[in-house]
């Protein structure tokens, strides 16, 4: 990782978990948009409703890989260089709290929607799932650039990749050391 320390303990939960939602929101956003694609070459419903599904599970999966790298962020963490290995909101754009809040705000309104619509909070002719337009999805007012969640995902992935790279130093032998074989 060439940092200084592993994380350990609840540090290497929140990293390991980290890692694991990061590729989760990738793979997610692809399937979502190849069945995007789909729907738009065929028109066929069950396509245009797994591309919601995957969208639904990228939101939710991106909102937590963020929370989960603020977290590590507070850790303290840095690189074998000494710089702190999540920098801070103002250098790095997914974890500022207009880009927290967008994402969280989507994710709520995605987790909510069957007791809006159950409650009678949604109006009648709105759309019961998230809606893949062109450049963006929507949902009730709230929306997200597909160019903005591409972006943000590349970002936390530079930092899964940090986190879960091991590289091995190769020197000579050490000596006086008993062999266990």
């Amino acid at each position: 990782m060439g940092a200084h320390a592993r994380p350990s303990g609840r540090a290497r939960q929140i990293a390991d978990g980290y890692v694991r939602l990061v590729e989760k929101a990738l793979l997610e956003y692809e399937d979502s948009r190849s069945n995007l694609l789909a729907f738009l070459a065929d028109g066929t419903a069950d396509h245009q409703h797994r591309a919601q599904d995957h969208f639904e599970s990228c939101v939710q999966s991106l909102h937590r890989a963020i929370e989960y790298l603020e977290r590590l962020r507070g850790f303290g963490y840095k690189r074998g260089d000494g710089v702190s290995l999540v920098p801070r909101p103002r250098d790095l754009e997914v974890i500022r709290e207009p880009v927290r809040a967008k994402v969280r705000d989507m994710r709520d309104a995605v987790e909510h929607l069957d007791k809006d619509i159950l409650g009678g909070r949604l109006p009648e002719n709105a759309k019961v799932g998230i809606h893949l337009g062109w450049d963006k999805a929507s949902l009730a007012d709230l929306s997200l650039d597909y160019a903005d969640v591409a972006r943000w995902i590349t970002q936390l992935h530079e930092y899964a990749g940090l986190l879960s790279r091991v590289r091995f130093a190769v020197g000579p032998p050490l000596t006086g050391v008993a062999d266990d074989a």
